[in-house]
């Protein structure tokens, strides 16, 4: 006969090992937050800001709360110089900040893109008339244009009829070419 092999017993149940890791997890989270610090102030604009981080500079009504250390108050974070990084982790709110920043670039970019392909096919569409109108006045189909007086339609003919092309061709060439870059900023008034 063959032993049979045995498998030393388990004091603990599978999953209990896990469950206190966990709960030990759990407890060094809650003793960090704990000793968080909390500032509150007014700024000078006079909106009450809060943040995890002290103010720059002097503000009014400053409260700290959470644990203070028996050691120095701990001072503001320099601000970087102008083309240079912050050096370390980013808070929470930095990174906030950043994001909502992205997300409104992209959202601008996206406003700007639909404008200009709007602007596109309206000059398009408008290029395409001016044309059309300008063929009809080539071949010879009948020009016609309402009197602002009498509201009656009066045809065109002769060089009236020459003068309502040159205009249809104008207007059809400043439809049909590309647009102009963005125009510059207005000079200064002379004095």
């Amino acid at each position: 006969m063959i032993p049979k092999a045995t498998t030393p017993s388990r004091s603990r149940a599978p999953g209990a090992v896990a469950l206190a890791l966990l709960g030990g997890v759990l407890l060094g989270s809650i003793g960090a937050i704990a000793t968080a610090q909390i500032y509150t102030w007014t700024d000078d604009q006079g909106r009450r800001q809060v943040s995890d981080r002290p103010p720059e500079g002097s503000v009014k009504d400053l409260k700290v709360q959470g644990r203070v250390s028996s050691g120095p108050a701990p001072s503001a974070p320099a601000a970087p110089a102008k083309g240079e990084e912050r050096k370390g982790p980013q808070t929470l709110n930095e990174k906030a900040l950043e994001f909502n920043k992205r997300m409104i670039e992209r959202e601008e970019a996206r406003a700007k893109q639909e404008k200009s392909e709007a602007e596109a096919r309206e000059r398009a569409q408008r290029c395409e008339q001016a044309q059309a109108y300008v063929r009809s006045l080539q071949q010879g189909g009948r020009a016609t244009r309402l009197n602002p007086k009498t509201g009656e339609r009066e045809y065109l003919e002769g060089a009236a009829r020459d003068k309502e092309l040159a205009d249809a061709q104008r207007t059809a060439d400043s439809w049909c070419k590309p647009p102009a870059a963005a125009p510059a900023a207005p000079a200064a008034p002379k004095k």
